[in-house]
């Protein structure tokens, strides 16, 4: 063949130091508050893309051949209680995480590959809240909710590359932009969950060990501020169920997730303008050959199961 690959080799590096602060006071001997302030960091990397000669279809520019760290400065104040004989515990906090160079999903400017890129300066805050009663020697419930908003701080012009690249000024633009206030993409702004435990000594030695589980989510966006062809993905519920049970040296569990089938999307594959349905004819990347580059990640189906473990004494 005539046909020859060059590899081009690249290398990265990043050092500094993470930060982190907690202080606690004993209200009571059932109730303590904290505070907490701590650094977070997560690493950059590469795009995978070629570098654009002006020949290619596909490609990246300079600046889109990588993608820096992200950094979080996170702040939290909340409460760890007890009450009723330690038969009830009750926590919540709230917190702010200041992102910095947040890394969002992107597209290049030549192709329209998905790629990851910085987008400046965004925000997360919100609350926390999580229980658990013990009703009897063999019953307990327990329960937990948190509400996070997160969204960009700043604008970042031409996130998702440009709609014209002879007229940047173009009105259409702006819905490939990312403006200040936009939410993120990829979590929903409310989780809620709640389970049963029944737990019983059965055969005089073994123990049994009975769960189910709801939780629930809110909608999630699959790109900042639902531009560039982003889509809202709708909210669900799901329903798990098991029993376990225990002996000295091996346990048998029965299962049962995702209890009602429920059929939902978990992720996007691309977005809409692959499928022809972008927001502005020019946009879309509809091609016989990409028909089934566009699509949904669903949630696991009902899935019934056993499981056996047993511990070897060595």
């Amino acid at each position: 063949s005539d046909d020859e690959l060059n590899f081009v080799g690249t290398a990265a590096a990043d050092t500094g130091n993470l930060f982190k602060l907690n202080s606690s006071y004993q209200f009571s001997k059932d109730v303590m508050g904290y505070f907490t302030v701590s650094e977070g960091f997560r690493l950059g990397g590469a795009n995978g893309q070629p570098l654009c000669d002006g020949t290619q279809q596909v490609c990246a520019s300079q600046d889109e051949l990588a993608y820096e760290p992200d950094r979080t400065t996170n702040y939290e104040l909340g409460f760890k209680s007890t009450w009723m004989g330690n038969r009830l515990h009750f926590n919540a906090a709230i917190f702010n995480v200041d992102w910095k160079d947040a890394q969002v999903a992107a597209i290049t400017a030549i192709g329209a590959e998905n790629i990851t890129t910085n987008a400046g300066s965004a925000t997360s805050k919100g609350v926390e809240i999580s229980t658990r009663a013990i009703l009897s020697d063999d019953f307990s419930v327990y329960g937990s909710y948190a509400y996070a908003k997160a969204e960009l701080t700043e604008d970042v012009p031409f996130l998702f590359g440009k709609y014209n690249k002879n007229d940047l000024t173009a009105p259409e633009q702006t819905f490939y932009d990312g403006t200040d206030g936009d939410r993120l993409p990829g979590a929903p702004e409310q989780q809620f969950s709640f389970g049963l435990n029944y737990v019983t000594d059965v055969f005089d030695d073994q123990i049994l060990n009975i769960n189910y589980g709801f939780t629930w989510q809110s909608d999630v966006i699959s790109k900042v501020g639902l531009k560039a062809d982003g889509e809202t993905l709708p909210g669900f519920a799901l329903s798990n169920f098991s029993a376990q049970l225990i002996g000295d040296a091996w346990s048998a569990t029965f299962y049962v997730d995702n209890m009602f089938d429920k059929y939902a999307f978990t992720s996007v594959r691309r977005d809409k303008s692959w499928a022809g349905m972008a927001q502005f004819d020019r946009k879309n990347a509809a091609l016989p050959e990409l028909q089934r580059v566009y699509g949904h990640y669903i949630t696991k189906p009902l899935t019934v199961g056993i499981k056996y473990r047993y511990n070897f004494e060595l």
